[in-house]
């Protein structure tokens, strides 16, 4: 089994230094390391094309739950919001989590709304993926820090799911392949050009080859905008 390299920081600094980057330098440093089938659906699109999300999976597993008319008309007003499971989402929220939610085929209700954004940011969850639907876009896009990542947004939320697990593997929707695991603890990435999976033990590798990169791309960049020659610019990079 290959060594990776790991450091003894905390998480919310471990967010922070991957918000430095952006999807096509993780993508490349995942591909170095053999990890080529870890991006998500391009479905699963930020709610603003300058959201950029960084933290580790909290995942969670939401599914259809059909009622009878008589158990809906019961219930009335009474708050719902995918059964008494939702509040152990929150008690599960730890800082620089993401909430990473599978919802199944359920796409005709949104499994996640604004005060659920609220009370899992202020228990320090660092976003959310929602293989589903959100609801109150307007005031999600009102709220600092707190990227929402969805694929898709509708006002219904009254009935129709449930949270199932919290904390086990799931299946998102992938790009390069059907679906991508995710594992509680691995390390999501997302900006408008798509959501990735890191595995959990290549956390801090793919982040240190990052800045590695990161700083050569700096003197790349810098001699590029300066003029330098195409044939210098290849002959010095390669392909960029």
């Amino acid at each position: 089994m290959a060594e990776y390299r790991h450091l003894d920081i905390d998480p919310m600094e471990r967010v922070k230094r991957y918000k430095r980057f952006y999807g096509g330098l993780i993508f490349d440093a995942l591909w170095s390391l053999g990890v080529k089938e870890t991006m998500l659906s391009q479905k699963i699109y930020p709610l603003r094309d300058d959201m950029i999300i960084a933290g580790f999976a909290l995942t969670v597993k939401i599914h259809n739950h059909a009622e009878s008319d008589e158990t809906i008309a019961n219930r009335g007003m009474e708050g719902w919001g995918g059964g008494p499971n939702q509040r152990k989402i929150m008690k599960a929220v730890t800082p620089g989590c993401v909430i990473c939610a599978e919802t199944g085929p359920n796409n005709l209700v949104a499994q996640w709304g604004e005060m659920s954004c609220h009370l899992a940011r202020n228990n320090g969850a660092t976003g959310l993926v929602m293989a589903g639907n959100v609801r109150d876009t307007r005031i999600i896009l009102q709220m600092e820090n707190f990227p929402v990542f969805t694929m898709g947004t509708t006002a219904n939320a009254r009935t129709g799911w449930k949270v199932n697990e919290i904390n086990e593997i799931i299946f998102m929707p992938g790009h390069l392949k059907h679906s991508v695991r995710v594992f509680p603890g691995d390390f999501i990435f997302g900006d408008t050009d798509g959501v990735q999976i890191i595995p959990k033990e290549m956390t801090d590798e793919v982040m240190l080859i990052c800045e590695e990169i990161l700083d050569k791309e700096k003197y790349q960049r810098k001699e590029i905008v300066e003029g330098l020659p195409v044939e210098e610019v290849y002959r010095k990079y390669g392909n960029l």
